[in-house]
């Protein structure tokens, strides 16, 4: 296996899980303090990080992944790849098409007004609940890194 794929690959999951769960932190506590410029301030955080880390460290995991699953014949034949690839599939779903989609509505409601409204409210708390989703089903392929292919 060669080791720079590897290395790249450990670099990019810790990016991808590291932002993953660094920014339903920093979001929490953000929107703890009630207070409209630091709820702001983290919601555009949180869009810029997710762009930076979030989205090119999934890239650099597939990418990686899949050119190491080719030790492995492709993977077609050891369930825990395939496992993997659906878990993230599942997770980059829910954080393409309920979490972005999301902030970027808080992002508008923030905007256009110095209070948070009502709707933004409801709008965390389907961010929190999704996002915690979203969060833990990579979790699993850690796990079957560590125990299965790394």
């Amino acid at each position: 296996m060669d080791i720079n794929l590897k290395l790249i690959h450990l670099v990019c999951a810790c990016l991808f899980l590291g932002n993953v769960i660094v920014s339903g932190v920093w979001a929490l506590l953000a929107e703890r303090t009630r207070n409209h410029a630091i709820i702001q301030f983290s919601n555009r955080m949180v869009l810029i990080t997710d762009i930076a880390f979030t989205l090119l460290g999934s890239l650099g995991v597939v990418w990686t992944g899949h050119g190491m699953a080719e030790n492995f014949s492709g993977g077609e034949g050891h369930p825990w790849i395939q496992w993997s690839y659906g878990l993230l599939a599942f997770s980059g779903l829910i954080w393409l098409f309920v979490l972005v989609p999301i902030q970027l509505k808080q992002r508008s409601l923030l905007r256009n007004t110095d209070t948070v409204c009502e709707d933004y409210w409801r709008l965390s708390r389907i961010w929190q609940i999704a996002g915690a989703f979203a969060t833990v089903l990579p979790l699993p392929i850690v796990y079957f890194m560590v125990t299965k292919g790394l």
